[in-house]
């Protein structure tokens, strides 16, 4: 077996969301946990400290100062996991670049490639670990994603987020502590997070005389007819018409809406998804909560963001959404390659966790930006660990100690053909020290 000594963590981190987002892990939450928990631990240089009695207590829930000689719970389900990543890189991802193996006998991952992956009973024979990964960098990045991935994660949140299902709380499957520290209140036992995504206004493309949503249908465009072809079916003759809607979202919200899910369960911190329309300003009141999407299309962000100096609105002089700063007038434009699409757009993180209340200190997050990617940016962004330690660096460079009580961070995001590619901190706002 050839190991990949040199495997980036960008590589790294791509195998992994691949893996938990697989329809094979899928009903394996422990399992997903499992492999989460020692895949993390590596990359930050801490897969030495991987050991059954950690991961017991960690991950499966074992209480300290448990037998592992009197409890085998880890070691077989390491072998369950063993055996699943076996039967994802032989069907569902045989073509994966970097795949990951957690060789017997012991807990740290590995990485190889795929065409000298062996049996899982060989696994024994892989080299030492691959050294840890660098330390935090200037910026955080997201490798590219194959768009049908992505989208089977989003639809995943998005199937939660429109039956309105909330979560119960979890034991925490080692968050590291900066993201619980970033998080504040949204990370106690008991915050129980409201989750509002909001549903931009469109109008869609169908058949002719379809009326849903309660909306009339009206005759669409010559110019929608071979646009709707390109990627959908239609009859000689048959005819398209446009209604209003406003149970869509794009896959970048969709996606920000599964970041969070993701942290908020590995945190322990209960969770309920609604589309904003379902719940409105007054259901935010007495609650902790998440916002995502852009202020053209919610009435709770725009309110919001209505006093912060940062926000995304539309600019004529550009013909684009950009993110405006209210106090200078300066604005940060997506940038466009030859063919007019988009290559860099922005998500907007604002933080505000200086809400008092009967429940004590409460929490809110908004994460807004130019197109759902910058959403999606802003969500995975304020979940990494690396971006959050240099983002704690740059405000210590200030004289601010760990996180402020409300700020507001700008992330570059690199666009793709509706994906978030790469994400990197731009620059900030400070609202309130403390």
């Amino acid at each position: 077996m050839i190991e990949i000594s040199d495997c980036a963590r960008e590589d790294k981190r791509l195998a992994l969301e691949r893996a938990l987002h697989s329809r094979t892990f899928a009903r394996s939450e422990q399992l997903r946990a499992f492999l989460q928990y020692v895949c993390e631990a590596e990359m930050r240089g801490a897969g030495a400290d991987l050991t059954e009695y950690v991961i017991g207590v960690e991950v499966l829930g074992r209480p300290e100062g448990y037998s592992p000689a009197e409890d085998s719970s880890v070691r077989t389900r390491a072998y369950e996991l063993r055996q699943k990543l076996e039967k994802l890189y032989s069907s569902e991802l045989q073509a994966e670049a970097i795949q990951i193996v957690v060789p017997k006998g012991a807990y740290t991952p590995h990485y190889v490639k795929p065409s000298t992956l062996p049996h899982s009973d060989s696994l024994t024979e892989v080299t030492p670990a691959a050294k840890p990964a660098p330390a935090d960098s200037g910026s955080a990045r997201q490798p590219r994603v194959a768009w049908l991935w992505m989208l089977a994660a989003a639809l995943v949140g998005a199937a939660v987020t429109f039956a309105g299902f909330g979560s119960l709380a979890h034991k925490p499957v080692g968050v590291d502590p900066i993201v619980i520290e970033a998080w504040g209140p949204l990370a106690k036992p008991g915050a129980d997070v409201l989750l509002c995504a909001a549903t931009p206004l469109h109008l869609v493309v169908g058949p002719g005389g379809h009326e849903a949503y309660g909306s009339p249908n009206y005759p669409a465009p010559p110019e929608a007819y071979p646009l709707f072809r390109q990627h959908r079916p239609l009859d000689p003759g048959a005819k398209l018409g446009l209604i209003f809607t406003d149970n869509v979202l794009g896959v970048g919200t969709m996606n920000a809406v599964v970041v969070a899910v993701n942290t908020l369960r590995a945190m322990g911190s209960g969770y309920q998804i609604l589309p904003e329309r379902v719940a409105t300003i007054s259901a935010l009141r007495g609650r902790n909560a998440i916002l995502f999407g852009a202020p053209v299309d919610s009435e709770a962000i725009t309110r919001t963001l209505q006093a912060a100096p940062l926000t995304v609105d539309y600019e004529p002089s550009v013909k684009e959404f950009v993110v405006r700063d209210r106090t200078t007038g300066r604005m940060i434009v997506p940038k466009k390659d030859a063919n007019g699409d988009f290559m860099d757009v922005y998500g907007l993180v604002t933080v505000l966790s200086t809400r008092d209340s009967d429940r004590g200190r409460l929490g809110m997050v908004v994460f807004s930006g130019i197109t759902s990617a910058g959403t999606h940016g802003a969500a995975e962004f304020f979940s990494s660990p690396r971006a959050l330690r240099n983002l704690r660096g740059i405000l210590a460079k200030e004289g601010i100690r760990g996180f402020p009580a409300a700020y507001q961070v700008v992330v570059k995001c690199t666009f793709s053909n509706m994906l978030l590619l790469a994400y990197e901190y731009d620059s900030h706002k400070i609202l309130v020290k403390e």
